[in-house]
């Protein structure tokens, strides 16, 4: 349970309707209602109940409002002596299990956890926080002074999210489930500690190539899969299957610095006297730059193949060639991505099995890559972010998000 949803609980018990909440806790209305919903069901279960358009508490929520104002006045406190802007009730509970039992194997014991995955949180909680929590001693691990500081706070919340103990919902009692197979086309950095620490799913990855038009016999024995649809080569989903993109990305041209004239934008027909890199010949990538140019009227001249890597960074370098590219995807050197006037883009998209356990941890994959790529759009681009998401009918996934979600 976040303190979002408890902010959510007691807005409601104030009166306020969705765009009221939506404009109090910085996120956009159709962020809320999605919250909302998942508190929302039976009476004896559930914390609110809609009637219309509106929410009102029911007769759990009201018993537990209490609890709820303590916990979220705890962890505003925790975030003002942090100098954060938000806390994770996650975070919170990792620090507070660790500090009582002295050790972090028995914390993961008691978590529930791999000692090494513990491990890795903790730095990671502390990277975030920006402070040293622990000191480690000959038995185990003693709270660091800016620690005592937080641990009043820390353990107020603790004791009061208990008391807000509840059936998970169906989609936080399946994110649980453990061994899954995540078949990938690309090793995003840090998604599989996410999955291990954050939704505390243990998923096996397998980097997969994908040779032809439908799914390759790795990403249908698995039960995720993540790969990205490339203009004029999108995978057909299999029957039995669902799929979600998790972003899209208008495609751009990688070029040396130089070369495009201080441009934004650069048409296909453009390049046509261009000498281009692809991937290995019968690749996906290949196939694509081969079929989008010849919609356009020309024959690509492929003058180089190459996997990713600095071979292919230096023949764009030195002005051997372009190559198509997303809007984050520009490796440093020498090096620049002009964005193509046709409105071209790849999807990452999420496949899995439809109906199956799966289904969970696929839709949190989709929201947690779909943050990193605003993350990444903030950080790099922020000028096609704010374009995106004053247009939410043509980029709705990044209308609904905030830039700075965790």
């Amino acid at each position: 349970m976040e303190t979002v949803d408890l902010r959510l609980l007691l807005g409601v018990a104030d009166g306020d309707d969705c765009p009221a909440l939506a404009a109090s806790l910085g996120l956009s209305e159709s962020a809320v209602r999605k919250r909302l919903r998942r508190l929302t069901g039976p009476e004896e279960t559930a914390w609110l109940r809609q009637e219309g358009r509106s929410h009102h508490l029911t007769e759990r929520g009201r018993a537990v409002l209490g609890p709820a104002s303590q916990a979220v006045a705890a962890s505003q406190e925790i975030a003002r002596l942090l100098g954060v802007e938000s806390l994770s009730t996650r975070h919170a509970r990792v620090v507070t299990t660790i500090a009582a039992t002295g050790s972090i194997g028995s914390a993961a014991g008691q978590l529930r956890i791999p000692q090494p995955s513990l491990s890795a949180q903790l730095t990671r909680i502390e990277r975030r926080w920006q402070v040293t929590l622990f000191e480690r001693t000959r038995s185990g691990v003693e709270p660091a002074p800016r620690l005592v500081e937080l641990l009043p706070h820390l353990r107020l919340l603790e004791r009061t999210l208990s008391c807000l103990a509840a059936p998970a919902t169906a989609e936080e009692a399946s994110v649980t489930s453990g061994n899954l197979q995540l078949a990938s086309e690309f090793g995003f950095h840090g998604l599989i500690d996410a999955l291990r620490d954050d939704a505390q799913v243990d998923v096996r990855q397998h980097i997969i190539d994908i040779p032809g038009p439908g799914w390759a016999p790795t990403m249908l024995a698995a039960d995720i899969c993540l790969y990205a649809d490339l203009p004029f080569v999108s995978l057909a989903v299999p029957p039995g299957r669902d799929r979600a993109v998790a972003f899209e990305d208008p495609a751009h041209v990688l070029m040396p610095l130089g070369a495009d004239g201080g441009r934004t934008t650069v048409g296909l027909r453009e390049l046509a006297d261009y000498d281009w890199i692809t991937g290995p010949p019968g690749s996906r990538n290949h196939q694509s730059v081969l079929l989008l140019c010849r919609s356009m009227g020309f024959d690509p001249r492929i003058r180089f193949t190459a996997l990713n890597g600095p071979s292919g960074r230096r023949i764009i370098e030195d002005g051997g060639a372009v190559a198509l590219t997303g809007a984050t995807l520009v490796p440093s050197g020498a090096l620049r991505a002009v964005r193509l006037a046709e409105d071209v883009r790849v999807r990452m998209t999420v496949g899995w099995r439809r109906g199956s356990t799966a289904t969970a941890t696929a839709q949190w994959i989709v929201r947690w890559l779909r943050d990193g790529q605003i993350r990444r759009l903030a950080e790099l681009r922020p000028d096609l972010l704010a374009e995106m998401r004053a247009d939410p009918v043509s980029w709705p996934a990044f209308a609904e998000a905030r830039a700075g979600c965790q």
